[in-house]
């Protein structure tokens, strides 16, 4: 397959998040940013969890941690993508889950211990040389 490489940028957004995700960066590690009409934050290196599973790569990145109320985090399913080296890339289309975990002093509430707010987000995958 010469010519074609795996995709190591990701420009994504829905009608309410924006996620920039690169896997690798000058400096050798993945960037992470995230944006929706609340928050704005940008992740590096070991701040970025990162899990090969059957269904693509599970990217995690917390959003929020309130002690004693929740933690809030983002993940995003990114599958293989194959991409042209000098093109500028294809389209694709991913899951993206927020998780609020309810956190008490007391222990855990009762009921669910995650609950889930998934949204699919569409956008491009492209090689980009860092």
């Amino acid at each position: 397959m010469e010519g074609f490489t795996r995709a190591t940028l990701f420009e994504l957004s829905s009608k309410t998040i924006q996620v920039t995700y690169s896997t690798t960066n000058i400096l050798g590690g993945p960037i992470f940013s995230y944006r929706n009409n609340i928050l704005s934050r940008s992740f590096r290196g070991e701040e970025i969890r990162i899990e090969n599973t059957a269904i693509g790569e599970v990217v995690t990145v917390t959003l929020e941690t309130i002690p004693d109320l929740r933690t809030v985090t983002f993940s995003l399913i990114v599958p293989v993508v194959t991409v042209m080296t000098q093109s500028s890339g294809t389209r694709i289309r991913v899951l993206g889950i927020t998780t609020t975990t309810p956190t008490t002093i007391a222990g855990p509430p009762s009921g669910p211990q995650q609950l889930y707010s998934a949204v699919y987000l569409n956008g491009s995958a492209q090689f980009i040389v860092s």
